[in-house]
């Protein structure tokens, strides 16, 4: 067949809906950037994971993400890059706790971060997260049947990901922004600011130390 069939999309969407819910790397980066850029930054950061997405896809379907499950050295160094980066984040985001703003924001966020410095940080993330290759590696292409086009079927499940994390990631990072409108008190925005630096290098740490 060409496509896919009904149960084949269905199955894959609610894998990715329960991967976007389960706390991770992009879900930290992105609640980072509607922390410190507002729901701008945090939209353009899942414009930016989606995009390293699409690279994971199509690095699939050519069988270059499959260097990852079969080179150790090749999985490792891309593991330690994507480690250091989401530490590199942590950090800033700690000092950024530690700054307090000449004019504090009504809406409780940290200033400084742009639409493009979110789209950057989760393009960056995605591309050295191992994670996600992996995924495109070895979990993708089994919604793929053999009889199935596959170019045009690994297109249709790149779009389901892609509604799955348009909708998902910004709609918990508006959340946020609307909490943070609530609770505008620049005590309380250090604390966030210095909870999710911490997640960020938790995280970091838990990649560099415990591969897959």
């Amino acid at each position: 067949m060409l496509g896919l069939s009904w149960a084949q999309l269905g199955s894959f969407v609610a894998l990715c809906l329960v991967l976007a819910a389960t706390p991770g790397a992009n879900l930290t980066v992105v609640l980072g950037c509607a922390r410190q850029g507002g729901q701008r930054a945090a939209v353009a950061a899942t414009v930016g994971l989606t995009l390293g997405k699409v690279f994971w896809a199509a690095g699939s379907v050519l069988g270059l993400a499959t260097l990852l499950a079969t080179s150790r050295v090749a999985y490792d160094t891309l593991r330690l890059a994507g480690a250091a980066y989401l530490i590199w984040l942590g950090v800033q985001a700690l000092r950024s706790a530690r700054r307090r703003p000449a004019v504090p924001r009504p809406d409780g966020l940290a200033p400084g971060l742009s639409a493009y410095g979110g789209f950057r940080r989760g393009l960056i993330g995605d591309l050295l997260n191992p994670k996600v290759g992996i995924f495109y590696t070895t979990v993708f292409p089994q919604f793929i049947e053999p009889d199935d086009a596959v170019v045009p079927a690994a297109a249709a499940l790149l779009a389901a990901h892609t509604a799955v994390l348009m909708t998902w990631y910004p709609g918990m990072s508006h959340l946020l922004t609307r909490v943070g409108r609530r609770l505008a008190r620049p005590g309380l925005s250090a604390v966030l600011d210095g909870v999710m630096g911490s997640a960020l290098i938790g995280l970091g740490i838990r990649l560099a130390v415990v591969p897959l």
